[in-house]
């Protein structure tokens, strides 16, 4: 038998893969980054990078492990979760950074829950991402909920990736410094 590469209408995909922000829809990241205290000129820096450069999400998903790496022009990160299990991070400081993620169906949603010491104290970041299917597309669906611990102040930002085919570009410059060759 032709193993097909489209799905029956109704059955989704699995995230893994490489995904490539819609910047037709969706929200901006300001919100956000308000909440956690950025200053106004680092909000702009990141709406231009955003808008002028590609942000792309590779995502590796199975049943014990989420693992995710993030390009774009003011990122280049990669973290690896194993599913129930807490991830924590020293950050400078002594300051602890903790991740969790959990699914309920691996490989199509995913929860990341994030307590982190912001600008202005602690934030806690629930990040859920789930597919849609959208016509013939499978569309990942990114929300984030940012909450203040110490003000209450909360934001929800709702990001859109679709799948990207063909190669991803380096990052023109990622907050760790220029890219080589320059």
């Amino acid at each position: 038998p032709i193993a097909s590469s489209s799905s029956p209408p109704g059955v989704l995909g699995t995230m893994n893969g490489t995904w490539i922000l819609d910047k037709r829809r969706g929200s901006s990241m300001r919100g956000y980054l308000e909440t956690m205290g950025v200053t106004e000129l680092a909000i702009e820096a990141h709406e231009k990078g955003e808008s002028d450069h590609d942000t792309i999400n590779i995502i590796e998903f199975d049943d014990a492990f989420f693992k995710i790496k993030k390009l774009s022009r003011v990122t280049d990160l990669g973290l690896e979760l194993k599913l129930g299990q807490e991830f924590r991070q020293t950050l400078p400081g002594d300051r602890v950074k903790t991740v969790l993620a959990t699914s309920d169906c691996p490989g199509k949603s995913v929860k990341i829950v994030s307590r982190m010491p912001t600008m202005n104290g602690i934030a806690t970041v629930v990040d859920t991402k789930t597919l849609q299917r959208e016509g013939n597309i499978l569309v990942l669906i990114q929300t984030l909920v940012i909450k203040n611990e110490r003000s209450g102040k909360e934001h929800t930002t709702v990001r859109y990736f679709v799948p990207h085919q063909g190669e991803v570009g380096a990052p023109a410059v990622t907050a760790k410094g220029p890219m080589k060759g320059r």
